[in-house]
């Protein structure tokens, strides 16, 4: 994924077979940041650049250990002078264009599927939470539904203008508002 941010490209990739210090590397992160819990096995690591005329001034990795995710669309997203990526179970926060790291936060037992702005907090799709965080990494709100928050046949996870949709792997339905309240559903 390529994104424009003022006159910077961002580069983010997925980079499953990175490690640290091994002469196999392509490339070489200059920061390497490692979600909470993340002392043992890697189960997803995503590379960020930053480009400025053409050339990498800005770089680093972000790594977890729990569920695997990949770099999608709905993953991550630039919230003023910040990119907030889903890595794993956990939410990294990041300063921009110097990727510094301001917080992380593990919005999700296992996975972090994505991410989105709600007001001034941000709503993260886990597989077994949906979790409201604040700005500053801190969590306001978690709701676990009777299963995974994944679905083969349909949407799993929607935000409408004043809910929030989702679907277990049961098939069953739940509305919630954005206080993490259900309003409709079988739980």
């Amino acid at each position: 994924m390529n994104i424009v941010y003022k006159q910077f490209i961002i580069k983010i990739i997925d980079e499953p077979d990175y490690e640290n210090d091994s002469s196999d590397n392509i490339f070489r992160y200059s920061k390497i940041y490692l979600g909470n819990d993340s002392t043992y096995h890697i189960t997803s690591s995503h590379g960020i650049k930053v480009f400025y005329e053409g050339q990498v001034i800005y770089s680093c990795i972000i790594k977890g250990s729990q569920g695997t995710t990949g770099v999608n669309q709905n993953s991550f997203m630039i919230d003023e002078d910040q990119l907030v990526i889903c890595c794993s179970d956990t939410i990294f926060c990041l300063s921009l264009p110097d990727l510094d790291l301001m917080w992380k936060m593990q919005a999700d037992p296992i996975t972090c599927f994505q991410i989105f702005k709600q007001n001034d907090d941000y709503l993260v799709h886990g597989e077994i939470q949906v979790t409201k965080l604040n700005k500053n990494g801190k969590i306001i709100w978690q709701f676990e539904g009777d299963d995974i928050f994944v679905s083969l046949d349909d949407e799993s996870f929607r935000i409408e203008n004043d809910s929030i949709l989702l679907m277990d792997f049961s098939n069953r339905k739940y509305k919630i508002d954005f206080d993490g309240k259900i309003i409709e559903g079988t739980k």
